[in-house]
């Protein structure tokens, strides 16, 4: 079996001419926040992908500003699941464990925190990220859109390999019919 949402891809790096235009300059240093947008950047993958108006990267990062949604390591799950929420998409942060993820794919797209890059090293957590799908085997292949740069290039990666950098915490959506909720 397979299942695969389409969820359009989004970078977490926001260009100097977005920043400037939604006066993100007010903020701060525009690297310093595209490295922590992981999380914004993939909220607006999910609102485009259900067909929601999707802010710009640095509008989400004004509305997780002014919502007190961000702490110094990046976006909290609850608040990115509020945002969602407001904007139109029902969303709730819970754990799931990685035996329960393939069911969860079967309704809707996920955002989960894992490791940058899905290191096998013990390292778990930190970047956010959506599983849009999956591919039945052996060792399912796990369809990705991951903001960061090394995610333009890799879109699915094994089971196997997301387990041990996944901390269990996810960021659970509406059920997606062909891109209408």
């Amino acid at each position: 079996m397979s299942r695969v949402h389409d969820v359009p891809m989004c970078r977490q790096l926001i260009a100097p001419a977005e920043w400037d235009l939604h006066g993100g300059w007010a903020l701060g240093d525009r690297m310093e926040w595209s490295n922590r947008a992981c999380g914004l950047a993939s909220l607006r993958m999910i609102l485009l992908a259900y067909r929601r108006q999707a802010p710009t990267v640095t509008e989400l990062l004004k509305l997780a500003v002014k919502n007190e949604v961000l702490t110094p390591r990046g976006a909290l799950h609850a608040g990115i699941a509020s945002l969602a929420t407001d904007l139109g998409v029902p969303a709730t942060a819970e754990p799931v464990p990685v035996e329960e993820l393939l069911a969860r794919l079967d309704a809707a797209p996920v955002i989960v925190s894992v490791t940058e890059q899905f290191p096998d090293d013990g390292r778990s957590g930190g970047h956010l990220v959506i599983l849009r799908g999956y591919e039945d085997g052996p060792d399912p292949a796990i369809f990705i859109r991951d903001p960061s740069a090394w995610g333009q290039v890799h879109e699915r990666i094994p089971l196997s390999r997301l387990s041990p950098s996944y901390t269990g915490r996810a960021i659970i959506f509406a059920p997606l019919n062909n891109g209408e909720s």
